[in-house]
């Protein structure tokens, strides 16, 4: 049996600073997002670039709420782009774009960015205006979301179902813990309020840092041999799904929240490429898709088998991650 493998990345500007200094610190889209680079998309550019060249497909949850400062137009291009290059767009919320109006950071009470605290009508109501926005720009309306920070609860998929999105990945316990503790899920596949929630997988640590703590498959949390152990005992146990995330800016280095000095993370780079690589060159093993696909295909419930890090791989993981944030 293959073990289906599920890349995906959160598409999103950054607030960049303007909440502690709106006056001088406007967000920032197109240096979180593309990550331009003497001439070339360093980011989201690559992560397309890399698996075309691989031939794979990706789920990309791509953020809507920022409309109320940036407009509809600067993220339609990205969403654009990654629709013509056959890339899977699915829909990401962060209300806390919800501060901001007509380009400005708004008086009043703060909205907060966890979707589990937020009002169930006004949830409904994102949750529709960001599907009209990825079915504007990309011709396809979503079935799929994940929630900004995985702020989840059952409040959340109550809002999913009534707003007619059939399959998320909003769970990721590494990060977040959901609101109720039986939601406290490692990855595999399950149904909630009527939703199939498909989480970032984890797995146990062992190293000196995070020893006993889930760690995520995140590109910038695990090196590449660690993913690939991850995934191999994945296969091995018989787990039906993995579920990987990252997103565009980690694909860059830069010296402060306002992307000064950007320039490419060569090690995550490096990272995402080998795993694009592995996973084409292991299609017997493991069959790279869609969330939607996976989720629709998959039964649930589904508990993954308990996946255990290696001492060694996660000490090695820590000298590269210091090497490259101190010294390249």
């Amino acid at each position: 049996m293959k073990t289906r493998v599920i890349l995906t990345v959160d598409v999103e500007p950054s607030i960049a600073g303007a909440y502690d200094n709106p006056a001088a610190n406007a967000p920032l889209i197109h240096e979180p997002v593309w990550g331009e680079v003497a001439g070339r998309s360093e980011a989201l550019g690559f992560m397309i670039r890399t698996l075309r060249r691989h031939g794979l497909e990706a789920t990309f949850f791509v953020e809507t709420v920022h409309a109320a400062y940036f407009s509809a137009e600067p993220m339609g291009r990205y969403a654009g782009a990654l629709a013509a290059a056959g890339q899977d767009v699915q829909l990401h919320l962060h209300p806390t774009w919800r501060n901001f109006r007509n380009g400005r950071l708004r008086n009043g009470d703060a909205v907060s960015d966890h979707c589990s605290r937020i009002d169930g009508e006004l949830l409904v109501r994102l949750m529709g205006e960001g599907a009209d926005r990825i079915e504007s720009w990309t011709g396809r309306r979503p079935t799929c979301m994940r929630t900004g920070n995985f702020s989840t609860g059952r409040s959340v998929f109550t809002a999913m179902r009534a707003a007619g999105l059939r399959y998320a990945s909003n769970i990721c316990t590494a990060v977040q813990m959901p609101t109720e503790a039986d939601l406290a899920f490692l990855g595999g596949v399950y149904e909630i309020e009527g939703v199939v929630e498909l989480p970032v997988t984890c797995f146990t640590d062992q190293g000196p840092v995070g020893r006993g703590r889930p760690r995520p498959l995140q590109i910038t949390a695990c090196s590449f041999v660690e993913t690939r152990a991850m995934l191999n005992q994945l296969h091995a146990a018989g787990g039906a799904v993995a579920v990987i995330v990252t997103h565009p800016f980690e694909f860059l280095k830069r010296d402060d929240c306002r992307f000064a000095n950007m320039r490419p993370n060569r090690l995550v780079q490096s990272r995402f490429e080998q795993l694009c690589a592995f996973l084409a060159e292991n299609a017997d093993r493991f069959q790279t898709e869609r969330l939607e696909a996976a989720a629709a295909a998959l039964k649930p419930p589904s508990a993954p088998p308990a996946l255990v890090g290696s001492a060694m791989q996660s000490m090695v993981r820590a000298a590269q991650n210091l090497i490259n944030d101190r010294l390249l």
